[in-house]
């Protein structure tokens, strides 16, 4: 096949992948996974079922397709942020831009909060969600570490994982409250992040003057 052949070739297949996974997520947003067929999506998408499977061989693989791209999409985004912060107060700021940032997506992505709920349920999505954990975690960790002398790995690790496996649940439940509740949840939320990184300041500034 001559080199423009192919390359149209890959340009329509991707094209066709893309909307693929957008009429998938807009299913999944209306109805949740469990009710979202692959037969339902081939049909929304206007192509054969067979020709869908040789996409994503089961479901599964699709919503762990569409996790992911929210996944790196998320992590990117929050890591151009953590790369500007140079101190303390930098990171506080930084950790309330990242947490609205995701609330963001929540808001104004019904299919995400579906998707989230129902990967619960799919031990491979689990196993991925894991690992997202661990890598935001890391980011976090390596932050935290850049900016706060005297602080240590162990001391800043599990506060990283536990906020960064229950902001999802958190952001999930905001979207089911009313306005002003789901605003004092947040409020509370930025609260805890911010009292964390005070007790890291001051673990840091008791050890400097131990020095």
């Amino acid at each position: 096949m001559e080199k423009g052949i192919r390359k149209q070739v890959q340009t329509r297949s991707k094209e066709r992948l893309g909307y693929i996974v957008k009429n998938a997520k807009k299913l999944i947003g209306e109805k949740g996974i469990e009710s979202v067929s692959m037969r339902e999506i081939a049909l929304t998408s206007k192509i054969q079922i067979g020709s869908l499977y040789q996409y994503f061989p089961n479901k599964t693989s699709l919503i762990l397709y569409i996790m992911s791209g929210y996944y790196d999409t998320m992590y990117d985004k929050t890591r151009k942020i953590l790369d500007k912060v140079e101190s303390l107060e930098d990171l506080e700021f930084a950790s309330e831009k990242a947490f609205k940032q995701f609330r963001k997506y929540f808001v104004t992505d019904n299919s995400l909060s579906n998707l989230w709920a129902g990967a619960r349920a799919i031990p491979e999505l689990v196993a991925e969600d894991n690992a997202v954990t661990l890598r935001y975690a890391d980011l976090i960790v390596k932050t935290t570490l850049r900016v706060v002398p005297n602080i240590k790995e162990t001391e800043v690790k599990p506060f990283a994982l536990y906020y960064c496996h229950s902001i999802a649940t958190v952001l999930r439940l905001t979207t089911a409250l009313d306005r002003t509740t789901g605003s004092a949840v947040i409020r509370e939320s930025l609260e805890i992040i911010r009292f964390k990184l005070g007790v890291f300041r001051q673990i840091s500034e008791n050890r400097s003057s131990n020095d």
